[in-house]
């Protein structure tokens, strides 16, 4: 299990995090404002996805391993707000980086082939 972005939680994912941390599931889904009969619904696919807030609170208090507090709307609101700009940023990094090794291997290519051709 690989999590680099917030895009890269899965409901398997999540459940593989959460076992790896040792949590319950009250603990873990409770620590990202969500409810432990919700995360079960998320791990067992009961639910379509874990919505996007959700994942962001995940990558950023247990991947990012930030503390904020998500007692209230407004307070998950403000970190959701904030995780979704540095989720953004990640994500094109990424593709920054991918474009960058796609771009070498197209390189490399071209270098064979032309030895090829000759």
């Amino acid at each position: 299990m690989k999590i680099a972005a917030e895009c890269d939680i899965t409901p398997s994912a999540a459940a593989d995090l959460r076992k790896t941390l040792g949590l319950t599931q009250r603990q873990f889904w409770g620590s990202v404002g969500s409810s432990q009969e919700s995360g079960h619904w998320f791990e067992t696919g009961r639910r379509k996805g874990i919505p996007r807030p959700i994942r962001i609170l995940i990558f950023l208090r247990y991947i990012a391993k930030l503390e904020f507090d998500v007692s209230t709307p407004d307070a998950a609101e403000s970190v959701v707000k904030v995780g979704g700009e540095i989720s953004a940023k990640i994500a094109a990094q990424r593709a920054e980086n991918d474009a960058k090794v796609a771009a070498q291997r197209a390189r490399e290519l071209a270098a064979v082939a032309k030895r090829a051709a000759a």
